[in-house]
C-alpha cells in the first residue's frame, strides 16, 4: 500500500505531463512544417526540383543515420545515454525549426554566407533527428519517410506459445493504435493552427513562419522537461527505444551490419539475402516497394498541387480561407483518417481476406494521386480523398516492407533480410527528387507517373498471390 501515493504523484507529475503535451504538439508542428514546406520555398522563389532536392537529402540523412543508430544495440546503452539521446535529438529538432522560421533573414542578423535555401537545408539536416532518436518516431506510422519503421504486429517472437504469442500481438496492436491515434491527434491540433496561422498572416511565409517558430518553442520546452524525467516510458504507455526497431529485427543471418564490410562484400551480402527469399515474398516486397517510391515522389508536392495547380480555396459564410490555409484542413482530415484507420486495422485484419485488403489498399494508394488531379476543385471532395489518403495505417501491419511479423503478413515466409529493408529505404531516397524534376515539367506528368509505378508495384503484388495460388 505504501507505493500507492508514489504511483499516484507519478501519473500527476507535471513534469511528465509537460513532456507528454510537448512532444504530441511539436511532432504535429514538425509534420505540419514540413509539409507547408515546399508552398514557402515557392515563395521565395524555388521550384520543384529544389522541393524534392531538399526532401531527397533529408531522407538520405535519415537512411544513413538510422543504419547507424540500428547498429548499436539497446543492451550497450545506458539510461543516461538513452536520455540523453533523446534530449539531443529534440533540441536539434528546435534548432532545425528555428532554422525555417528565421531563414530568410537569418543571414542579415549573423552575417553567414547561407542564403535562405542553405539555412532551409540546414534545418532539413538537423530535423532528421527527431525522427531518427527522438521521442516521436513511433508516432503517425505512415511510410512517407524512409527510415526504418517497426510494425504493431512484430513484437511476439516467434518462440513463444500460441496463448502468448496472442496475447503479446493484441497488446502490441494496441500500443500501435495508441501511438497513431496520439500522434493523429498531434498532426490534427497543429493542422488546426496551422489553418488559422496562414489565414491571419498577410503572406504564406509569414504563417510558416509562425508555425515553425511556434514548433521550436515548443520542441525546447519538451527538451528540458524530457532532461529532467529519467523514466519515459510511460509516457505513451509503451517502451520508447532510442533505435528503430527490436533487436532481432537488426539482425542478419549473414552480418551485413558489420561495419568493417566493405562495399563489395556489402553487394555480395544483398545478393545472398536475396537468393534466400522465396520468389513470390520477392515480387511482394518489390510491389509494395514500388508503392512506397511513387508515394515518398508526390507527397511533397500535394500542397502546390492544392494551392497553385488546383487552387482550391473554401467559403464557409462569411469567413474565407485561402487555398493554403484550406491546406491545413486537408492535412486534419487525413489526420482522422490515420485514426480511423489504426482503430479499424485489427478489425479489418480479422474480418477480411488479407490478400484482398492489402491488394485494394495499395490500389487505393496508387490511385489517389489520380484522384486527385481529376477530382472537382471543390474542398470536401478533396478533403475526402485526403482522408483516404490517411486510412492507410489500416494495412500497414499487412505491408512486405513495413511490417515485421510473419503470421500477419499475407505473403508467409521468414523475417525479410535487414539488408533487403535497407535496400528498400536507400531506394526510397532519390523519388522526391525525381518527383521534383517531373512536377517541373507538368503536375500531371509527375502524378501520373506515381500513379503508373504505383500500380505496377500493384501487379507485382498481385503476381505473388497469383503464384501462390497456383503452387
Amino acid at each position: 500500500m505504501t507505493s500507492s501515493p508514489t504511483d499516484s504523484t507519478e501519473r500527476i507529475d507535471p513534469i511528465r505531463l509537460v513532456c507528454l503535451v510537448a512532444l504530441v504538439a511539436s511532432h504535429g508542428l514538425v509534420r505540419l512544417a514540413e509539409r507547408y514546406l515546399p508552398e514557402f520555398l515557392s515563395a521565395l522563389g524555388y521550384g520543384p526540383i529544389v522541393v524534392g532536392s531538399l526532401v531527397t537529402l533529408g531522407m538520405g540523412v535519415a537512411v544513413v543515420a538510422s543504419d547507424r543508430s540500428d547498429n548499436v544495440s539497446n543492451d550497450m546503452a545506458t539510461t543516461l545515454e538513452t536520455t540523453a539521446t533523446v534530449v539531443l535529438s529534440t533540441a536539434l529538432a528546435a534548432v532545425g525549426l528555428f532554422a525555417w522560421a528565421g531563414s530568410p533573414t537569418l543571414d542579415t542578423l549573423l552575417g553567414t554566407p547561407l542564403s535562405a535555401l542553405g539555412w532551409l537545408a540546414t534545418g532539413v539536416v538537423l530535423l532528421q533527428a527527431w525522427y531518427v532518436g527522438g521521442p516521436g518516431r513511433h508516432l503517425w506510422p505512415i511510410d512517407t519517410r524512409a527510415t526504418a519503421q517497426t510494425s504493431g504486429l512484430s513484437s511476439a517472437p516467434a518462440d513463444e506459445s500460441d496463448g502468448g504469442d496472442r496475447s503479446a500481438r493484441r497488446t502490441a496492436t494496441i500500443d500501435r493504435r495508441t501511438r497513431t491515434v496520439v500522434g493523429a491527434l498531434g498532426v490534427a491540433a497543429a493542422a488546426v493552427f496551422a489553418t488559422a496561422a496562414v489565414a491571419s498572416a498577410d503572406t504564406v511565409g509569414a504563417g510558416f513562419a509562425l508555425i515553425a517558430a511556434t514548433g521550436a518553442a515548443v520542441a525546447l520546452v519538451g527538451a528540458v522537461a524530457l532532461g529532467t524525467v529519467r523514466d519515459r516510458s510511460p509516457l505513451l504507455g509503451d517502451r520508447l527505444r532510442s533505435g528503430g526497431g527490436t533487436n532481432d529485427e537488426r539482425t542478419n543471418d549473414g552480418g551485413a551490419n558489420d561495419a568493417s564490410l566493405d562495399a563489395d562484400s556489402s553487394l555480395t551480402a544483398f545478393r545472398d539475402a536475396v537468393s534466400r527469399v522465396p520468389d513470390r515474398r520477392r515480387w511482394a516486397v518489390i510491389g509494395d516497394a514500388l508503392v512506397r517510391v511513387a508515394t515518398a515522389g508526390i507527397a511533397p508536392f500535394l500542397i502546390l498541387l492544392v494551392v497553385e495547380y488546383r487552387a482550391i480555396a473554401l467559403s464557409v459564410g462569411g469567413l474565407s480561407l485561402a487555398p493554403a490555409a484550406v491546406f491545413g484542413l486537408f492535412v486534419l482530415t487525413e489526420a482522422g483518417g490515420a485514426v480511423f484507420g489504426a482503430i479499424g486495422a485489427p478489425a479489418l485484419i480479422d474480418h477480411l481476406d488479407r490478400r484482398a485488403l492489402l491488394a485494394a489498399g495499395l490500389a487505393g494508394i496508387s490511385l489517389l494521386p489520380m484522384a486527385i488531379i481529376a477530382a472537382p476543385p471543390q474542398a470536401g471532395v478533396v478533403a475526402g480523398l485526403f482522408g483516404l489518403l490517411g486510412c492507410r495505417t489500416a494495412i500497414e501491419p499487412l505491408r512486405p516492407t513495413v511490417g515485421t511479423s510473419t503470421r500477419a503478413s499475407p505473403v508467409p515466409g521468414s523475417r525479410l533480410p535487414e539488408e533487403i529493408r535497407t535496400a528498400v529505404r536507400i531506394a526510397i531516397v532519390p523519388a522526391p527528387l525525381v518527383g521534383g524534376i517531373l512536377y517541373a515539367i507538368d503536375p500531371l506528368v509527375a502524378f501520373t507517373a506515381a500513379t503508373t509505378v504505383g500500380l505496377l508495384g500493384v501487379r507485382e503484388l498481385g503476381r505473388a498471390f497469383t503464384f501462390g495460388r497456383h503452387r
